[in-house]
């Protein structure tokens, strides 16, 4: 943003006090209540009440706030568009993904965009869903994508593509002949699930309190943010799981798990880019969509 005073204005906005201005703008103190005093004494408006434990925007702050906003905003816009003239993309990508995202859908798409977009440089951040929507929601990140339900006014949401959770066992927890159960039938089993707040965790539970039934009742033996531990446990026999068919497909198929049909049992969900409302999204943001689009549609296209 080419008015250092306005991109101070917002720094300090975001940080919430003019001390972590300063430090994520990498200037002293001082000189941020410089900028600041000066964008007063043209606007002749007191924009912030100094409070105790930081910053408040008064009337006429919120008013030039909302403008700021606008005019980095077209001043980022600019950039892009000139960007995409020369095909160039320079930047970094701050995305975050839940952990059944980051480990089974996005190593590969991310090699992608790199041989696309050799000087943009992505960080990944892996959580759950939660944490997630609240990054994305305070601009820490870009983007992110969630496979969990969520409430977040400050969020907007696109769908990416479709998934499906299964239930599954070690291949020696039930006779050969048995291929599905019944829901009640859950309710005496020892489950490894994945922590609170998880998305998976969250679709499962929905989903069972649809049908009727309550989650609490389960018999839940462990609570593990690690997917590949949930499935060593498992393989061993030492509980059953819930888990996206995406990250047991391998272990499906060499007869190391067994998925077990629960036919009145909805367990699909869906995988959601969600980005922060009102703010715009970068060119760099919009392709890497573009890409994570693409690449399930056509995984093995080059």
């Amino acid at each position: 943003m080419p008015d250092e005073r306005l991109k101070t204005f917002l720094t300090v906005v975001r940080c919430g006090s003019l001390t972590g201005a300063a430090k994520e703008l990498l200037i002293s103190q001082p000189a941020v209540t410089l900028q600041i005093h000066k964008l007063e004494q043209e606007y002749n408006e007191t924009l912030f009440y100094r409070r105790e434990r930081g910053t408040e925007l008064t009337p006429a702050g919120r008013v030039l706030y909302n403008f700021a906003q606008r005019i980095d905003s077209l001043y980022g816009e600019a950039q892009d568009e000139l960007n995409s003239l020369r095909g160039e993309f320079h930047g970094i990508l701050k995305v975050g993904a839940t952990l059944t995202i980051g480990e089974y859908v996005l190593p590969p798409v991310m090699g992608r965009y790199k041989d696309g977009h050799p000087h943009t440089d992505i960080l990944l951040e892996v959580e759950n869903t939660g944490r997630i929507v609240e990054k994305v929601a305070s601009g820490t990140l870009d983007c992110g994508l969630v496979e969990g339900p969520f409430e977040n006014g400050m969020i907007k949401s696109e769908k990416l593509a479709g998934d499906e959770l299964v239930f599954v066992c070690s291949s020696r927890h039930y006779p050969e002949n048995i291929k599905e159960i019944e829901i009640h039938q859950l309710f005496t089993e020892s489950f490894i699930l994945r922590e609170p707040g998880s998305g998976t965790r969250l679709v499962f539970e929905n989903a069972l309190r649809k049908a009727g039934f309550d989650p609490a009742e389960l018999k839940i033996l462990m609570q593990l943010g690690s997917t590949q531990s949930i499935k060593a446990l498992v393989s061993e026999n030492i509980g059953v799981t819930v888990i996206s068919e995406r990250t047991v497909q391998t272990e499906i198929r060499s007869g190391i798990l067994k998925q077990i049909k629960i036919p009145s049992l909805d367990l699909h969900r869906s995988f959601e880019f969600i980005f922060k409302k009102d703010v715009r999204i970068s060119s760099i943001t919009r392709r890497f969509v573009k890409t994570c689009r693409d690449f399930l549609e056509n995984p093995l296209q080059k």
